[in-house]
């Protein structure tokens, strides 16, 4: 089978000097990945066609409620205040090109299955992409180099962005505006290997090792905290935190990731669906000379933080697991 310059190769084929039967070629198999999470745990708005390049989004400020003395007008006139966040998204895309010849020698349709993979490819960059904004939130971070996460850090985690803009020793008036704080679900999302502790103190220990009977997962029946931190990407609800696995968080050499705590509103997910956009679809066009076929998928967004107190960058080892 010949394929194309720059397409994919293939691997070689098993052979027999002076044998002419024909040998038998399995089904190909595919790369198998997990889905992205990130972009459907922030906040997506797209900007449409015609609107500019740039998407921006003011945040009101808030307003203090006071007491009144009867019969008396209010003097004391407040002012709205706003902030703006401006995100300009960017075209991202690969493209792959077959011989026609060389697409009807297969026994499937390896256009169909190069569209997947292509997919898959363009699901890995945007969590890249989100993933990455983790080490901006500096106004609250948690863990160190070398730290083990636990569910004790996922419960501060949780505390640490309903508590506002709370310090330790400074005082907050009851209802302040610097005490406001994110309404609604926090989630996190770390490697596998960060949450190797987590879901072994659900589980109840070593997952070699037997479980024990006061552990919260003992037993363990449908539905139970032990079953639901063995399924994939979403693992429980612990501590407070919507907690799901991620495996495109950068690690470095050390074996140390900068994930998330987060809340919905931290960060904002700008896809554009102009003109060049493809989607989930490849776009699919022949050569110059028709004989080859060319395959595109392109992408237009953007991404950003929308506001540094709804997340935390959360430092925590990722040594992978033996036990």
């Amino acid at each position: 089978m010949v394929m194309q310059t720059g397409t994919f190769t293939e691997a070689t084929r098993p052979t027999v000097p002076g044998n002419l039967l024909t040998l038998m070629i399995a089904k190909a198999r595919e790369t198998t990945q997990e889905q992205g999470t990130l972009r459907s745990l922030v906040f997506n708005d797209p900007l449409p066609k015609g609107m500019g390049t740039s998407w921006n989004s003011p945040k009101l400020g808030s307003l203090d409620s006071q007491g009144l003395t009867q019969g008396e007008d209010i003097t004391n006139f407040q002012a709205l205040t706003t902030s703006n966040v401006v995100i300009t998204p960017g075209e991202v895309g690969l493209a792959v090109k077959f011989s026609k010849k060389s697409l009807d020698q297969w026994t499937e349709n390896m256009a169909i299955r190069t569209g997947r993979i292509m997919r898959d490819a363009r699901d890995r960059k945007m969590d890249a992409d989100i993933g990455g904004l983790a080490a901006s939130f500096t106004t609250y971070t948690l863990g160190s180099a070398t730290t083990v996460l636990t569910v004790g850090h996922l419960i501060a985690g949780k505390a640490r962005l309903k508590g506002g803009n709370n310090t330790t020793g400074a005082a907050i008036a009851a209802g302040a505006v610097s005490n406001q704080v994110p309404a609604g679900p926090i989630w996190g999302a770390f490697r596998w290997e960060s949450l190797t502790q987590v879901m072994r103190s659900l589980v109840g220990g070593a997952i070699t090792g037997t479980v024990a009977t006061t552990s919260i997962g003992a037993d363990g029946g449908p539905g139970s905290p032990q079953k639901a931190v063995l399924d994939d990407l979403f693992v429980d609800k612990v501590g407070g935190v919507m907690l799901h696995g991620n495996s495109n968080f950068a690690k470095d050499s050390v074996d140390d990731v900068v994930s998330i705590i987060g809340h919905r509103d931290g960060i904002a997910f700008v896809p554009f669906s102009g003109g060049g956009v493809t989607g989930d679809a490849p776009f699919v066009r022949d050569s110059d000379d028709g004989r080859s076929i060319q395959m595109t998928i392109v992408d237009d967004y953007g991404f950003g933080i929308l506001d540094q107190n709804y997340g935390i960058a959360c430092t925590f080892d990722a040594t992978a697991a033996t036990s």
